[in-house]
């Protein structure tokens, strides 16, 4: 049988042609099927470089050519031999060698083409990204721009008020007082000087509600405190308390003259009183309230001796304590360790009603503002990290919640802070010896104030007629420094003593007439503007404060009582102090 002379039919890569003649269809070595004369013709032109290598270096020969045939025999037909070009046969042939020169041509052509396009596409892409860039080099231009226009502002009005900073605060204390403290003599101070501007340290700003509530509390409490300051106290008022048989005499041989030891936290936890606040009762009881290292906060009821409730829930140390009667309700705010702020109701048990973190570093001051309600409750808080947080709860959705925070200088570690007793004004003191005046009705640093030179502050206490401001020391040679407000500057020193020891603690009386400090070994009073006089001296009894290095000593003193018989008050007093290392709090004057 004889066998089939068909053949297949080829298609060639480079022109699109098809079939090929017989014997013409050859491979490449990456697989391409072409036209033997046309690769042939293509190779001879480019240099022997592989037409479909997209990089262009692969070198291709005839050597490398696989021959396709379309059946097992070689075809029967020879091509005819070149005719010459004197001849229709010839013209036939030059037309076929021109139509192939186009058709690789037009290869080539489309392969520049696509490539043409490729790199267009990627340089109208990288075109379009440098141009966002430049866009958004030049968007942060402008704002850096903004932000040096206002620094420079800033820091031109910071440099025209720098010789009075402050004088805002003074002003105010000025305008709200118009008589002196020292109710003993009658003297009084009200000069004027006019506020300097303050560039503002933080762009949080406590709601404008919020605001207006604390600033009408100020108005009133400023009011009240003016009449009280108008009292004079007579000679015999003034025996009747520093006297032989005064009330200061009373205090000291009360409880047959000793203290009185309460041990208001747990047993097995470490020994120390970290924070105390006294509060008075609605119903005429006395209140006090300990923190310590049993991660809990005391409320003492210093008029039955009974403890009220025990508030739990912290996870560390309970550093700091405040509390208010509101409504006729009792109120505790307790800061701790590990830089939570919570809230209880005091009734016949401690209700947690709120918590929140600050700013995950420990609290060391917390404070319940004067214009809090039953709905309403606001809290002023300080912690280690350098911020002073104003916190709102409020009972309607019960949520408890940062409303504004104001940030010290960078890196400034907190370890003390008070409230002034108008509630607008916010002293915080730091590890290196330094204290800022917040003014919260402008949220401005009104002063900052070099009190110790890099010795840490741990107390801070305002006088009730807002005058002076007193500060103290853990390390055993620092002095106690009292400040005048109005005038920025040193008024009193207490020099340190063995005999009081490292001062953990200091508070003025309700009158602002005393300063109590306590220390490592015992509670000292003094007369105000007249610091070296001691009218009472309260030592402890049995064990005393262990002798530590010069590092933090937290603890604190609180006065309780009636007062000393000004603007209709009774003449009952007593004081309580603690300290960290020492398990009981102690009382004087409490039978």
């Amino acid at each position: 049988m004889a066998q089939s002379s068909a053949t297949q039919s080829y298609t060639c890569s480079l022109s699109g042609l098809s079939p090929l003649p017989p014997g013409d269809a050859v491979v490449t070595p990456s697989g391409y099927i072409c036209s033997r004369k046309l690769l042939l013709t293509k190779l001879s032109e480019n240099g022997g470089v592989d037409p479909f290598d997209d990089k262009g270096v692969r070198a291709l020969d005839e050597s490398s050519l696989i021959e396709l045939s379309g059946g097992r025999q070689p075809a029967a037909v020879v091509p005819p031999r070149p005719p010459t070009g004197t001849s229709l046969p010839s013209l036939l042939s030059s037309l076929q060698n021109e139509f192939d020169a186009v058709l690789l041509e037009l290869y080539d052509t489309r392969r520049a083409l696509e490539e043409t396009r490729r790199e267009l596409s990627g340089a109208l892409y990288q075109n379009d990204a440098a141009v966002r860039v430049v866009a958004r080099v030049c968007r942060e231009r402008d704002e850096v721009r903004l932000r040096l226009e206002g620094v420079l502002k800033e820091g031109v009005a910071a440099r025209d008020s720098s010789s009075s900073s402050g004088s805002e605060v003074a002003k105010r204390v000025r305008d709200e007082q118009d008589v002196s403290t020292d109710r003993s003599h009658g003297g009084a101070d009200s000069s004027d000087a006019n506020p300097a501007k303050k560039a503002k340290v933080d762009s949080s700003s406590i709601p404008p509600a919020d605001l207006e509530a604390m600033s009408a509390t100020w108005a009133t409490l400023s009011k009240n405190r003016r009449t009280i300051a108008k009292l004079k106290r007579t000679p015999e008022e003034i025996a009747a308390i520093e006297g032989t048989d005064g009330i200061y005499a009373k205090l000291m041989t009360a409880n047959n003259g000793e203290d009185k030891k309460v041990n208001l936290h747990k047993s097995n936890a470490k020994a120390g009183v970290l924070a105390l606040a006294h509060v008075t009762g609605g119903d005429g009881g006395e209140y006090v309230i300990s923190g310590g290292h049993d991660k809990q906060a005391i409320v003492y009821n210093a008029s039955t001796g009974v403890i009220a409730a025990s508030l739990t829930g912290a996870s560390d140390d309970v550093v700091a304590v405040d509390g208010m009667m509101v409504d006729n309700g009792l109120v505790v705010v307790v800061g701790s360790n590990d830089g939570s702020v919570r809230l209880y109701s005091v009734g016949e048990e401690g209700e947690l009603i709120g918590a929140v973190n600050v700013d995950d570093s420990p609290i060391v001051h917390v404070a319940v503002h004067p214009s809090s309600t039953k709905d309403e409750v606001r809290i002023l808080a300080a912690t280690k990290g350098g911020s002073v947080a104003v916190l709102k709860y409020n009972s309607e959705g019960g949520i408890m919640k940062v409303i504004t925070q104001l940030r010290s200088e960078e890196g400034a570690v907190l370890s003390g802070a008070a409230m002034h007793p108008d509630g607008l004004i916010y002293a915080v003191g730091s590890e290196d010896g330094k204290m800022v005046v917040w003014d919260l009705k402008t949220q401005t640093c009104a002063a900052t104030l070099e009190v110790f030179e890099g010795k840490p502050i741990n107390s801070i206490s305002f006088s009730e007629n807002g005058y002076h401001l007193a500060t103290s020391s853990s390390v055993a040679s620092i002095p106690v420094l009292i400040w005048d407000l109005r005038k920025q500057k040193i008024i009193g020193t207490i020099p340190p003593s063995d005999e009081v020891g490292r001062v953990s603690s200091v508070a003025f009386d309700p009158t602002a007439s005393y300063l109590a400090y306590s220390g490592e070994e015992c509670t000292k009073v003094c007369v105000v503007k007249d610091w070296d006089r001691v009218v009472c001296t309260l030592n402890k009894g049995g064990k005393k404060g262990k002798k530590k290095s010069d590092g933090l000593l937290p603890g604190g003193v609180v006065w309780g009582g009636e007062g000393f018989g000004l603007g209709g008050r009774g003449g009952k007093v007593w004081l309580c102090a603690g300290c960290d290392g020492e398990k009981p709090v102690r009382f004087w004057g409490v039978e």
